[in-house]
């Protein structure tokens, strides 16, 4: 079995190489101190405690997704508005699609720590479409 600690620097890790990847990020964002705070409280330091902090985070990130979309309908013109619901739900489609993928190789893998892992892959795209949004909600006049 591996120690929990190793798991958590895995979470890590993978936390801090999808920031890596994108744009560069200059502080911390809130949710994801949050979770950081979260993986390092001694109530945490197993799989499952792990996994709920990991699902709390996906749903903060879900709830930041859907305030940007909202934002960002709010300074589109009528044929922009459409062309983002479709986008929207053609990222959707993408996301279901990419769980799905996730979910036959993470939990097919020995070891309750690859649930942790998959929930924190889903955290992440949740994530990365959220700040996408927030971008492009900021570049609007």
């Amino acid at each position: 079995m591996i120690p929990m600690k190793y798991i958590a620097i895995l979470l890590l890790s993978l936390t801090l190489a999808a920031k890596a990847v994108g744009q560069e990020v200059k502080e911390e964002f809130p949710i994801d101190k949050r979770l950081r705070e979260c993986l390092d409280s001694t109530q945490h330091q197993t799989t499952a405690g792990m996994f709920d902090c990991a699902i709390r985070a996906r749903q903060q990130w879900d709830k930041e997704l859907n305030k940007n979309f909202n934002l960002l309908l709010g300074k589109l013109s009528v044929d922009e508005k459409e062309k983002l619901k479709i986008a929207q739900r053609n990222w959707i489609s993408y996301r279901d699609k990419e769980i799905e993928f996730s979910k036959t190789i993470y939990l097919n893998m020995k070891g309750s720590m690859w649930r942790v892992v998959l929930a924190d892959r889903q955290t992440e795209l949740t994530k990365q479409r959220a700040l996408e949004l927030r971008v492009y909600y900021d570049n609007l006049p």
